[in-house]
């Protein structure tokens, strides 16, 4: 039997708990095969301070990596990327799998579950580090999100234009950082859709925090269609 370790990272734990909590709800309601591998210390994602310093990147991220069973499935997909780089360079370790995976392979039992449809017109937007994961293991992030979000009720659009929330670009230089967020919520109103939803935790800070505009990550979405009895409304700065 394959083995799941759920590496959780540093920025859901520490600034959005409550998604942290609708996937472990997910997990236990879906009967998942994977296990909190209890380490909290950043990846050290590869935007950040493997550019500064390869060796502490390398040796963090190695670290966490020796800690897992033969799978680390993420929430993070800055995290996905800096662990699967880190295994890629020392030609050993765990397969680094991202939580849209693990519910796109379980959308049957998904669709199964669902009790409270959540009828939402949706723009879906991966992200750029999730689109880059999943373009590397020929997989399509947008295909991914959007049958989830049919399986769960909602309706799918995939805006067109936007496919970066300038979060990376914020403490280089803001101005574009701004502007790129701008694009993307530009694009997201021409949908007409009623919220965006994503996978990536730095999207759901730039919409919802920084941008206000109403956001979901899509686990909380999926638990919350499947029965998670918890307002995730008071989580949430975007209207």
């Amino acid at each position: 039997m394959t083995s799941y370790s759920l590496y959780r990272g540093c920025t859901i734990p520490a600034r959005l708990p409550f998604i942290e909590a609708a996937t472990k709800y997910t997990i236990d309601k879906l009967s998942l095969d994977i296990v909190d591998m209890g380490e909290c210390v950043c990846c050290m994602e590869p935007t950040g301070l493997k550019s500064l310093n390869h060796n502490v990147w390398y040796n963090v991220s190695s670290y966490i990596c020796s800690k897992a069973n033969e799978n680390i499935v993420t929430l993070c997909d800055g995290c996905s990327i800096s662990l699967s780089e880190s295994v890629k360079e020392s030609g050993h370790g765990p397969s680094i799998i991202s939580f849209l995976e693990i519910l796109q392979d379980n959308i049957n039992r998904i669709i199964e579950k669902v009790v409270r449809p959540v009828e939402l017109k949706l723009a879906v937007f991966p992200g750029c580090h999730c689109e880059a994961i999943f373009s590397k293991k020929g997989k399509n992030a947008n295909k991914a999100m959007s049958d989830i979000v049919k399986a769960i009720g909602g309706i799918p659009i995939i805006p067109k234009g936007a496919n970066c929330c300038g979060n990376g670009l914020s403490l280089i230089d803001n101005k574009i950082s701004k502007s790129i967020l701008s694009e993307s919520i530009e694009s997201f109103k021409s949908t007409e859709a009623s919220a965006v939803v994503t996978s990536c935790p730095f999207c759901f800070i730039q919409f919802d925090t920084v941008a206000r505009f109403r956001t979901y990550n899509i686990i909380e979405l999926t638990a919350i269609a499947m029965g998670w009895n918890i307002d995730i409304e008071k989580f949430h700065r975007g209207k």
